[in-house]
């Protein structure tokens, strides 16, 4: 059976800090263009940011909008950590699979 070290841990948690999205960018695009959804279009939340777009181009949904972008200034923490441990997850496999072959 394959085990994951200690060292393979520390290496997983550095490639998952370079591959992961900046919180500080996300929050960004939350405070500059989150009535238009650039936040959830950053962190791979595509459909939702069109729809939260969309909303706020129609007009009649713009107090929706308003109230989803001061809601993701809560939420948009946690959708950034899932993001994270999708990405230390992956490099994880990938590290374990490399284990296997060698």
């Amino acid at each position: 059976m394959v085990e994951i070290t200690q060292e393979d841990m520390i290496a997983i948690e550095l490639r998952a800090d370079e591959e992961s999205k900046s919180p500080f960018q996300a929050y960004v695009f939350w405070f500059f263009l989150g009535l238009v959804g650039a936040h959830r279009f950053y962190i791979g939340h595509g459909k939702t940011g069109f729809l939260m777009a969309a909303l706020t181009c129609s007009m009649i949904g713009l107090p929706i909008s308003i109230a989803w972008w001061l809601a993701d200034s809560v939420l948009l923490g946690s959708l950034l950590q899932h993001e994270r441990e999708i990405v230390r997850d992956r490099i994880a496999r990938e590290v374990l699979d490399l284990k296997r072959l060698s």
